[in-house]
């Protein structure tokens, strides 16, 4: 089955006004559970719609992700294509690319980013992990736009260091129950903003949050909080599809401080059948990358990974304005951090970072569904007033 041109749509009921406490945003709400994908064969399983809504918010954010997105077991070959555009604070669009993933088994794949600063296309074999175009690792943005098809609960749920709680909040006419998430060493932190909207400061209690569609697992709104840098974050997920018994969003739309931030359209979704693309071996110039220390972008490996942060109790000898201090520091396959060593800048700010770091919480890093450790090095700065 394929979605390029013949899509399935849950029906549109309900017109929903997102008055949040970071803007405005209006969206469409899909009604009832669904229909379910067809008869083609191309489910793996039964329709989400059918599943239960588990009672205990813990259980219903773990049950949410297994239907939500791409990344789960038990589904059969697939091929996605995404266009994208983003935008910055003045609303102008400073970037436009794709993104194409061939997806036979976590150890087969293809995967390909393309935009105005960032070319890249990843190839998975049995032998290894196989990189042509841009050498880096990809940065925030087009991690984030795959995130948002593949894994759109993965960033932000984190049931080890988080308190869920349910709560139902009004979206206009619409009431949809939410589960938020608030770090558990977050306390009670209130953050302020100016609304673009009005002008006046409002409050975001600094919690993650995911809404559902009634009586369904179905995502429909999410919002940032517990990742670094997404406490302005909200996502809302339009024009739902569902594949192989999975929720997709045709249409995402991603607002930071209640401005346009990122526009992802679904071009395509269909199941591969045998045999597979001969593109997906890798081209003779493609480099293997997996045979050296890993080295992802360290804003993708707070943004993603990072569950659980300490904050530094910096000495008083440390004088205004403050300082910096670059660490360089690897994490296992489990998340832990070790060997963390003092790189430049301030070494009071160092010795204390170098215990600190110790105590932070990653998940675990995977290249061919494998977890691996990597190496990061990154710049923490400290204001004195």
């Amino acid at each position: 089955m394929s979605f390029d041109n013949k899509h399935m749509y849950v029906p549109a009921t309900v017109l929903i006004a997102v008055l949040f406490a970071i803007g405005a945003l209006m969206a469409q709400s899909g009604g009832g559970n669904g229909d379910r994908a067809g008869k083609s064969g191309v489910d793996s399983g039964p329709a989400p719609g059918s599943l239960t809504v588990p009672k205990s918010p813990a259980e219903l954010l773990t049950a949410a992700a297994l239907v939500n997105g791409l990344d789960a077991p038990g589904l059969k070959p697939w091929h996605i294509a995404v266009t994208y555009d983003q935008f910055d604070e003045d609303g102008d669009n400073v970037d436009s690319g794709t993104y194409e993933e061939f997806w036979i088994t976590s150890r087969q794949y293809r995967l390909a980013y393309a935009s105005q600063d960032f070319k890249q296309t990843e190839y998975a074999t049995e032998s290894g992990l196989y990189r042509a175009g841009d050498p880096k690792w990809p940065g925030i943005v087009p991690t984030r736009v795959r995130d948002e098809f593949i894994r759109p609960m993965f960033r932000e749920l984190n049931l080890q260091f988080a308190k869920p709680e349910k709560r139902t909040l009004d979206f206009g006419k619409a009431h949809l129950p939410c589960v938020m998430l608030r770090a558990t060493n977050a306390g009670n932190a209130i953050f302020m903003m100016r609304r673009p909207d009005s002008g006046n400061m409002t409050a975001s209690d600094g919690a993650a949050g995911f809404c559902f569609e009634r009586d369904s697992l179905m995502l429909r709104y999410s919002k940032g909080g517990s990742a670094p840098g997404t406490v302005w974050d909200e996502i809302m997920y339009r024009e739902i599809v569902q594949f192989q018994g999975r929720y997709i969003a045709r249409e995402v739309e991603v607002t930071r401080s209640g401005k346009p931030y990122l526009k992802l359209h679904l071009n395509k979704l269909e199941s591969l059948a045998q045999p597979y693309p001969a593109d997906l071996a890798p081209p003779p110039n493609a480099v293997r990358i997996d045979d050296k220390p890993i080295a992802p972008d360290a804003r993708v490996l707070n943004l993603d990974y990072l569950v659980h942060q300490e904050f530094p109790q910096y000495p008083r000898s440390i004088r205004p304005p403050g300082g910096e201090a670059e660490m360089k520091f690897k994490i296992d396959k489990e998340g832990r951090v070790e060997e963390v060593q003092f790189v430049q800048g301030n070494s009071d700010m160092g010795k204390t970072l170098e215990e600190t770091l110790k105590k932070f919480v990653y998940r675990p890093f995977l290249l061919r569904g494998e977890p691996v450790e990597v190496e990061t090095t990154q710049k923490f700065g400290y204001q004195v007033r």
